[in-house]
């Protein structure tokens, strides 16, 4: 067995026995005991489980595209609804067991959707950010509906649970990746506070705690512990998570000496390097000082060339003062030095041009962990990156606001 693979079974089996844990007395089958739903279970399982198997499930995200494996939730949740909903004896089922196969149904999709940039991301310890999915696929996606009490029953809502405070955690932060299990529990837990409420908030709390408590600072530990003993009706999860992290809570901090050396190894984004016009290796650190608005495309990408109109539109609304501030790179992934020359020939680019080797293999595709293009990045005049999932140059007024921000920012 791959590293890997033995992190993600461990990964799962920790959180199998916490939700069992907290739920060892509401598994379906003991919830709904009439003998038509009993059946439906059995039935639905024999039909569905692979689509439903968690860790069968990340280790297949390792090999799939984002829009392959989104077409491939979205066909599976289509089928398991049709299925229910036509079913022989669906009249005959309860409101109760209703919801709670409706919950499975809609939540496994979208745990599993925001599972794929998470288990990727960690399966690729030399990128220095979380991948992001591509706006269009969260589009339907509803905050406002994510504090589901009802649906705790359902195993794949609780795993959404933990997916959606990290994905979106995450994209507050730029898609960073943590160097510091303290600064991440944090986030998580404040993320969870802002957006979710209930049981729910409790369970996604508890469950982070149970999960990664052996990882952060005890400090830490105990503070969010004492936050989750403060709410109503936490017992159940509290006793729980004392009895996995007492020992971490016992401990004093580790010095802060520590935890200086951890953030200075933090990635930063001239990890990688790419081509000039000329041959020349260059990192994104040739242009600290400047705000830098990275286009990643390819001659053979007929979206990324419909934005170039725009792109140039953009970069001609630039002032004489601005233009000394404001770097428009375009980064090419083209298979071929001579296909990405041949390319700039005709296009005649404004701004800085480069060349990144090995198409969907090279640095810049795994270093912003890219799916599919075009692709924008805006990265700060510190060289920090701002935004991993930048607006398109055809979102004129909108990027064009960020542009100045991050121009105007000290």
């Amino acid at each position: 067995m791959k590293p890997l693979n033995i992190l993600l079974t461990f990964f799962l089996l920790s959180a199998h026995a916490f939700a069992q844990d907290i739920y060892q007395g509401l598994k379906p089958e003991s919830l709904f005991t009439a003998p038509v739903e009993q059946a439906f279970l059995k039935e639905f399982g024999e039909k569905f489980g692979p689509d439903f198997d968690a860790s069968a499930q990340y280790v297949k995200a390792q090999s799939s595209t984002v829009d392959t494996w989104e077409m491939g939730l979205f066909d599976a949740r289509k089928a398991q609804s049709q299925f229910y909903k036509n079913h022989p004896q669906a009249g005959q089922f309860s409101e109760p067991f209703k919801k709670h196969i409706e919950a499975c149904v809609r939540w496994n999709y979208w745990h599993l959707l925001l599972a794929y940039p998470i288990v990727r991301g960690n399966a690729q310890q030399n990128q220095g950010v979380v991948i992001s999915l591509p706006s269009v696929m969260l589009e339907n996606f509803d905050e406002t509906k994510v504090s589901e009490e009802a649906a705790l029953s359902a195993e794949p809502y609780r795993n959404f649970l933990t997916y959606y405070l990290t994905y979106f955690n995450s994209k507050e932060k730029s898609f960073a990746k943590y160097a510091d299990w303290s600064r991440a529990l944090e986030d998580k837990a404040a993320y969870a506070r802002q957006h979710l409420s209930g049981k729910s908030y409790q369970y996604a709390l508890a469950r982070l705690l149970n999960e990664h408590c052996d990882k952060a600072a005890p400090s830490t530990v105990r503070s969010l512990f004492g936050v989750l003993g403060t709410t109503s009706g936490s017992a159940e999860y509290a006793a729980v998570v004392k009895a996995k992290c007492a020992d971490v809570m016992a401990r004093k901090d580790e010095p802060v000496v520590a935890k200086k050396e951890a953030k200075a190894k933090e990635p930063g984004p001239n990890v990688f390097f790419f081509s000039d016009q000329q041959g020349q290796p260059v990192t994104l650190d040739a242009f600290r000082g400047k705000v830098v608005y990275l286009d990643v495309w390819a001659s053979w990408c007929g979206p990324c060339r419909a934005e170039f109109p725009f792109s140039k539109q953009l970069h001609e609304r630039l002032t004489d003062k601005q233009k000394k501030q404001v770097v428009f790179l375009y980064l090419s992934i083209d298979d071929t030095e001579a296909a990405w020359k041949a390319a700039l020939e005709k296009l005649q680019l404004p701004g800085e041009q480069g060349w990144s080797k090995g198409g969907w293999g090279s640095k810049v595709v795994q270093y912003f962990g890219i799916q599919s293009i075009p692709r924008y990045v805006l990265i700060d005049k510190t060289g920090k990156v701002a935004d991993v999932n930048a607006k398109r140059p055809s979102n004129a007024g909108e990027v064009w606001q960020d542009i100045l921000r991050l121009v105007d920012a000290p």
